[in-house]
């Protein structure tokens, strides 16, 4: 043994040279009071047993004892140290040997000496142990258990350093020994038979190479014909061998290594299961984040759904999250861009898009844009020029450029990080993407005016706002005398308006404080609806924008008044359906899921049902549920 302050190692060097786990505590102090007079220079830890070591030794004892390395057994004052670590060793060579021998028993629990404490070793169950060692590595381990196993089978004695694949070795020569038996050879091979007959070719060959084969290698019965054989066959071999009386030791040992393989097997069973949903839900992941609106937030990820209505975050971990979006948003072909694009909006949130879906998210955001802004820009336009005043962007093209680039960034924070995304030139050079070249986002590397972009021009908007004045006002000499006067007025005004009186914000504070009334039923209805819209709702969008799209993806009518009268229809139900089930409800049970749960019961009624869209009309559903309770007073 090589030089060591180790306690535990110099106990298990001196078993192994007493040839016992025995040792009596005041013969083991005085060789280790010598033992560190001869390697003290070597090692200088071991200058604390230079002394009476006594004392030293009987405190580090109690901490190896914690750690189930040794045990201490007092008897007629006399203290003996019983090394477990050596017993360890001594029965890891016996699985060493059963690989070579499947005719060794395996160790017992009572096959410890008498005067063993049995207590001091700590008890594993067999379902639980062997699949914790199965991805371990504890060869280096010194501890000894007792494995416990099911069905009233005797505990055995298992060292941790035994791998799994030597373990199950040893099981598996032992059932292949009592397969190759005479009297159990053709027993079990008619029995295997009987109960699958379309299997006969297959139930000949795993006999073949595993049963009848001399030259007998491990085994990994994962998948496949085999497995399922393999399986069977330790099923018959268990459930005949439960049915002896008086079992010999040898019988004992066959339904041990049963229950080991078959714990194995389930593990192996249940693994598969668990990979192939984690799979599935992957598969579904991906197909999510190519579904309408084709952009999606981490936390719109987190709560995407199965088929079956299951989340399916939790069917695969974070990890598998995280390692799937870093190869989608990394890996593509040479030159060119992975198939998943994130960006990010100034608020911090990132997003993730398809990259061939990128073209009909911009379509469909610079529509919505279109005409909310363009609403914005008449009705302000109106008033500038009902005061008699004109704006740059009225009739400057530049000008007009800068105001709707200030106007996305405000309303449609999304659709302005997507515009000005580092990936975006790039993407137009792509010479692969259909979907790019269908819509003409640059032109010469440069990506198109806003203007061009949302289809608007100030001309229109102008001649849209300037026809909704006073007639008067389109009447120059008119119009120019009334300007004048109206300046006037403005500059008196101005001067004669008196400064704004401060307030004092404390008093303002306890006045809300003392005289805010406390909210009704309707008004907490109100306020939880709006929290779970603003959940739903994309960033940089509105609950009413999100309707109008939505309402395009179910509503298929060709002509104008069809789908109107069809909107106007659906709308009317679920303003009906919300009066009603609003009654019953309570400000606590308003939940986003108690919400979804009430849109599919609508949507499931044989009025809705003629509607074939069923995710977009679940989706404008709970919208419009969410905005009329949002309106309660």
């Amino acid at each position: 043994m090589a030089t060591t302050s180790n306690l535990s190692s110099i106990i298990r060097y001196y078993a192994e040279k007493q040839k016992s786990p025995f040792i009596d505590l005041k013969e083991f102090c005085a060789y280790l009071k010598k033992y560190a007079e001869h390697h003290v220079e070597e090692q200088s830890e071991l200058v604390k047993y230079l002394g009476d070591p006594s004392g030293t030794v009987t405190a580090e004892l109690q901490g190896l004892s914690e750690k189930h390395l040794v045990a201490i057994i007092t008897a007629n004052n006399k203290k003996t140290i019983v090394s477990i670590s050596f017993l360890a060793a001594k029965y890891a060579n016996l699985y060493k040997e059963m690989m070579k021998n499947e005719s060794i028993p395996y160790p017992q629990a009572s096959d410890l000496p008498k005067q063993f404490p049995n207590q001091v070793l700590e008890h594993k169950a067999a379902s639980q142990y062997i699949p914790s060692i199965i991805d371990k590595d504890n060869s280096k381990s010194p501890l000894l258990y007792i494995l416990d196993f099911a069905r009233d089978l005797p505990p055995m004695l298992i060292p941790a350093c035994v791998p799994i694949k030597a373990l199950l070795d040893t099981a598996q020569q032992k059932v292949r020994k009592i397969l190759k038996k005479d009297e159990f050879h053709d027993y079990f091979l008619k029995k295997l038979r009987s109960t699958n007959p379309t299997k006969e070719i297959s139930i000949k060959n795993f006999y073949t190479h595993f049963v009848d084969t001399e030259n007998y290698q491990f085994a990994e019965f994962q998948d496949g014909e085999d497995y399922y054989i393999w399986n069977q066959s330790l099923y018959y071999i268990r459930q005949d061998f439960e049915k002896i009386q008086d079992r010999t030791v040898e019988d004992t040992n066959i339904l041990q290594a049963v229950q080991i393989l078959e714990l194995h097997s389930s593990y192996l069973k249940e693994k598969f299961q668990n990979e192939h949903k984690r799979s599935e839900a992957i598969k579904e992941l991906e197909a999510a984040l190519a579904k309408p609106p084709y952009f999606y937030s981490m936390p719109q990820i987190l709560k995407f759904q199965d088929n079956n209505g299951r989340v399916l975050y939790g069917q695969y971990t974070e990890d598998d999250l995280k390692e799937f979006l870093q190869k989608m948003t990394t890996d593509g072909e040479a030159n060119e861009l992975p198939q998943l694009l994130v960006f990010k909006v100034e608020s911090g949130t990132r997003y993730y898009v398809y990259k061939k879906k990128v073209s009909q998210v911009i379509v469909r955001l610079c529509n919505e844009a279109h005409d909310a802004i363009e609403k914005q820009l008449e009705d302000h336009w109106y008033d500038v020029m009902m005061d008699y005043e004109r704006l740059p962007e009225m009739s400057n093209a530049s000008e007009f450029e800068a105001c709707l680039h200030e106007l996305v960034e405000k309303h449609s924070p999304i659709l302005y990080a997507l515009l000005n995304a580092n990936f975006m030139t790039i993407l137009s050079y792509e010479s692969g993407d259909d979907n790019i070249e269908s819509f003409q986002l640059f032109v010469d590397g440069k990506l198109l005016p806003y203007s061009d972009l949302l289809m608007l021009k100030n001309s229109k908007i102008y001649a849209n706002a300037r026809s909704r004045l006073p007639f008067y006002y389109t009447l120059p000499i008119l119009s120019w005398i009334i300007s004048l006067f109206n300046g006037r007025k403005k500059e008196k005004k101005r001067a004669t308006s008196q400064p704004a009186v401060t307030s004092n914000p404390f008093e303002e504070e306890e006045k809300k404080a003392d005289n805010g009334p406390k909210q009704s039923k309707t008004q907490a209805l109100a306020s939880n609806a709006k929290a779970i819209a603003k959940d739903l709702v994309p960033e940089g969008s509105t609950i009413d924008r999100e309707l109008n799209y939505l309402t395009k993806q179910w509503n298929k009518m060709i002509s104008k008044e069809a789908y109107n009268n069809l909107t106007e229809d659906v709308n009317s139900l679920i303003r009906d359906y919300t009066r009603r089930v609003v009654k019953s409800l309570s400000a606590s049970s308003f939940t986003r899921e108690r919400v979804e749960n009430l849109a599919k019961t609508l949507v499931n009624t044989p009025n809705m049902q003629k509607i074939k869209e069923d995710k977009a009309l679940t989706e404008y559903v709970i919208l419009y549920m969410l905005r009329l309770v949002s309106n309660f007073q």
